[in-house]
Formats: C-alpha cells, sequence, structure tokens
C-alpha cells in the first residue's frame, strides 16, 4: 500500500521564499505514512444508508465531544468500549484500522466520523456539522500533535506549526488531500438548509449542552426517554469525558498506524484529547502575528460566501437563521 501524500507535502507547492522548518518537515513526513490511498479511497466510496449518521467536522472542532454525545444517546448510556474509535468509525481511516464501513453497528443508527469537506463527503446519510472558533481549532490542533506527531526535539513553534501546517490547507485538489478549516465551513454552510444537515457551534455545546443533545437526539430520529437524554448529557460532560480520557484518546489509531509514520508504537498514548474545556482563549495565547494570519484568512475565504466579517459575526448569523428555521 502506498501511504497518501498529505497536501501541503508536495514539493511543488512550496513557493521560493516560503520554506518550511525542518521541525514542520520532520512532522509532515511522519504524517505521509498516516493512512493509504486504498483505505481512504475505500473509505470516499462508502455507499451510507439513509439513517447513518455523519459527524462531520474539521479537525479540531468537536468531533470526539459530538461521537459521545451520538453514541450515548443511541446505546442508551452504555460505556462498555476502549475506545470510542471502536463504536465510531472513522471513514478515511476504516480500512487501514482493519474496521469495514459495511458492517452492522451494535447500536442504531450507525455513526460515522469524518473529516471531509462537502465535495467527498459519502452522499447519502445524515450529517452533524460541527463549527468551531478557528483560533481556538488552530491551537488545540498544536496541542494535539505536539508529542504524537511533533516530538520535542522537532522544537515546533506555534507560528511554525500554523503557519507551515494548517494554514498551507486550502481546497482539496483530489479525494486524497483534506480541506482547510476555511473551505471546509464554506463547503457544508451552502448546504445548511438540507434536510439532512444539522449544523451545531462547539460553543453552544459548551454554553447549552442539554439543548444540543436534546436536537442532536431529535436529528438522529431516536426521541429517547427522558433518563436517557440525561445520562448522554452527564457521559457528555467535560468533567467525565475527562475522568474518562482514556477511552477518548485515539489509542486504536495509535497502535495501529504509529508504526507506519514511523513513530514508536506508545507515542502519544499517555496525552489526552479533553483539555480545558473552554472556548475563546487562544487569540490570547497564539502570537499576534498569527491571530491577524488567521483573521486574514477567514477574509479572503469565508467572508465572501457568506457575508461575515468574523466568525463571531458567522455564529450570530447562523443562530438568526436557526431562529427563523424554527418557527
Amino acid at each position: 500500500k502506498r501511504s497518501v501524500s498529505m497536501p501541503f507535502e508536495k514539493e511543488e507547492k512550496r513557493q521560493e521564499g516560503n520554506e518550511r522548518s525542518e521541525g514542520v518537515a520532520k512532522m509532515i513526513g511522519r504524517l505521509s505514512g498516516f493512512e493509504t490511498e486504498e483505505g481512504r479511497g475505500k473509505g470516499m466510496r462508502f455507499k451510507p444508508e439513509k439513517e447513518d449518521v455523519f459527524i462531520t467536522t474539521t479537525p479540531k472542532a468537536g468531533t470526539t465531544w459530538m461521537e459521545q454525545i451520538c453514541h450515548q444517546l443511541r446505546s442508551k448510556g452504555s460505556m462498555e468500549f476502549e475506545d470510542i474509535r471502536e463504536k465510531v468509525p472513522w471513514i478515511e481511516l476504516a480500512h487501514d484500522l482493519d474496521q469495514d464501513l459495511d458492517d452492522p453497528q451494535e447500536y442504531s443508527p450507525r455513526c460515522f466520523k469524518t473529516h471531509c469537506w462537502y465535495n467527498h463527503c459519502p452522499k447519502g446519510g445524515k450529517y452533524i456539522v460541527v463549527m468551531r472558533d478557528p483560533f481556538d481549532v488552530a491551537l488545540s490542533f498544536y496541542n494535539f500533535f505536539d508529542g504524537w506527531f511533533m516530538l520535542e526535539s522537532d522544537n515546533v513553534s506555534m507560528s511554525e506549526f500554523v503557519r507551515e501546517f494548517w494554514l498551507k490547507r486550502g481546497e482539496a485538489e483530489s479525494e486524497m488531500e483534506n480541506a482547510s478549516y476555511f473551505h471546509h465551513l464554506i463547503s457544508w454552510y451552502n448546504h445548511f438548509e438540507d434536510e439532512n444537515v444539522m449544523f451545531l457551534f462547539f460553543e453552544d455545546m459548551i454554553d447549552d449542552l442539554e439543548g444540543c443533545v436534546r436536537k442532536v437526539d431529535k436529528f438522529m430520529g431516536l426521541d429517547s426517554d427522558e433518563d436517557v437524554i440525561k445520562t448522554a448529557i452527564e457521559h457528555s460532560s467535560f468533567s467525565f469525558m475527562k475522568e474518562n480520557h482514556s477511552k477518548f484518546n485515539e489509542l486504536l489509531v495509535k497502535h495501529k498506524r504509529n508504526k507506519h509514520c514511523g513513530l514508536p508504537e506508545d507515542q502519544g498514548l499517555t496525552k489526552t484529547k479533553i483539555r480545558s474545556g473552554k472556548k475563546g482563549t487562544a487569540k490570547d495565547i497564539l502570537p499576534a502575528e498569527i491571530v491577524k494570519e488567521i483573521a486574514q484568512r477567514w477574509t479572503d475565504v469565508v467572508a465572501p460566501v457568506t457575508g461575515c466579517s468574523s466568525y463571531s459575526a458567522f455564529r450570530e448569523k447562523m443562530h438568526e437563521r436557526f431562529n427563523d428555521n424554527n418557527e
């Protein structure tokens, strides 16, 4: 199996005067072994059933949190798993983890994770699109890779990671590539009113977890009893997930794929994905020049499509549209 090449890894996309640091280059080299073309291709060609539910996010936007909400609702609160990935397959990676997407799942409806933008996502199911502040996403991504794909010896700074890796993404030119945060957002925004698509904000999940759980339950067509709703809320709380953090740390992925990335098999196993449970703090942590570059990318890509000059304005506009659709 030949490893997929990440879009920002290709030599022809580098521009003179915009070389990557040695640490970022090493990190990207490791990532090149993360997926195989055969495996990713199988995920892209997957034919969903109409009741299948896809948790559809850009990386680090609340994917695992939404997986837990969906699984808790459909399983009536079961925590009988070592890793949530056992219960919610990641379509781009399932084949490489020895999972068959066509297999029945223990609970209904079947649930899947994907980071695909709309253009490449398998069509025919239901889609929960979770959005998050881009500054928080960038910082969370850096923290997530630090100690896994980024080694201490790489000495990759936040600025280098965001500028040379995260902001390098653009439109996905093939199914083998991931779209940027910004292109992912607008690709799904154009389908906001599709009846099989539901938008939620990470920040709303923090502010009103109960309300979001109830919306997800309705969208999944479960009509759960009140005790199931309450259990799902409890098991999806930050405190509960942090206490059970080992179940949400991609252990299956790391055990299966680390060696293909040239990493020790135990690399990243002790890191936790469940960190602070906060929102809107990244602007005070990211370097000022990086904050400006992220804001500029929003202006260039998202604003012309949505008419919103910032993420906060976008969230406000979407809330107004949610309310209009519910009247």
